[in-house]
């Protein structure tokens, strides 16, 4: 369910005055139709601030040239042609009568999210619409309460890495080929979480199997360290929706500490999957797959420097 501010703002409320009335966390997630991780925040929001932490931000700076709808509009043009951006100054100029610069059009791209990329195939259609735009929404309302330093929000996966290069582009001579070894044998597997708040990965690697036994005991020792609010933003991963991990969430809960499960096919809404594509396709050097130990060498040195030698841009 979307809406704009003054229904996120009536949803709050109810929220409050639902909680008010002693009705757990997961009945008023139900009855407002937003996820309980979301509920928890507004309530703790309430405590702490009172009815400011209710409204909606006012926002500041330049107006935009276009408004929501015009907006809107130019988006609806570019999702008929995605290629066709170079065009949609004109057709921004004879419609809507407005003239829009390369640069101011390619800021409106990117404040929603557009970034141009090659295209792949998708299984989108298998998901839930409806439970995929309210994440989203929700999302978003979690970026912004971490951009003002209310919560921390974190965004967990795992990954892994043989002697297979992920590198199908690179400079060579003309004529010639660079042969990149490749190699069959152990691998290694990486549980990261992702700090949209400080930029930062925290990681384990392991030559082993990523259980959720092991999933448990990492959120176990960061659950300790955890100083106010924090989300987890997290796939619907078998291991990580097992009855052991289940069973301690009331526990990391009570130090603050929410996963928020994301919807099938949704990896989109999975900011750490851009830091996986840099690490694979950018960040490892060709020598890293000359043997097992310089991949974990290779590894062990770039991951402490994520979030400050290697950053990534979210569009």
């Amino acid at each position: 369910m979307e809406g704009d501010g003054s229904d996120r703002t009536r949803r709050r409320a109810q929220a409050i005055l639902l909680s008010d009335k002693g009705r757990q966390i997961d009945d008023i997630s139900a009855i407002v139709d937003c996820h309980r991780v979301t509920v928890s925040r507004w309530v703790d929001q309430w405590a702490e601030r009172g009815i400011d932490g209710l409204l909606e931000s006012n926002g500041r700076g330049r107006k935009p040239r276009l408004d929501e709808d015009e907006e809107k509009q130019a988006l609806a043009w570019l999702g008929e042609d995605p290629r066709d951006v170079a065009g949609l100054p004109a057709k921004i100029e004879s419609r809507l009568g407005k003239s829009v610069g390369k640069d101011t059009l390619r800021r409106l791209l990117e404040r929603h999210g557009k970034v141009w990329k090659r295209t792949r195939a998708s299984l989108a259609e298998n998901r839930d619409e409806g439970g995929f735009r309210l994440c989203k929404q929700e999302l978003e309302e979690h970026l912004e309460a971490s951009a003002k330093g209310e919560i921390d929000l974190f965004f967990l996966d795992e990954t892994g890495f043989g002697r297979v290069p992920h590198m199908p582009y690179a400079w060579q001579d003309r004529g010639a080929t660079l042969a990149l070894p490749c190699r069959a044998g152990k691998r290694i597997n990486i549980i990261g979480l992702h700090s949209f708040t400080e930029g930062t990965l925290t990681a384990e690697m392991t030559d082993k199997n990523v259980t959720s036994k092991s999933l448990v005991e990492f959120f176990d020792k960061f659950s300790l360290a955890v100083s106010k609010f924090t989300v987890v933003m997290i796939d619907n991963a078998s291991l990580h929706a097992a009855k052991i991990v289940k069973a301690k969430l009331k526990e990391w809960e009570d130090r603050n500490l929410y996963l928020y499960f994301l919807p099938t096919y949704s990896p989109e809404l999975n900011f750490i999957e851009i830091v996986w594509r840099k690490l694979k396709y950018q960040w490892l050097p060709i020598k890293a797959f000359e043997s097992f130990d310089a991949l974990w060498c290779a590894l062990s040195d770039i991951l402490p420097k994520i979030g400050i030698e290697y950053n990534v841009k979210f569009a």
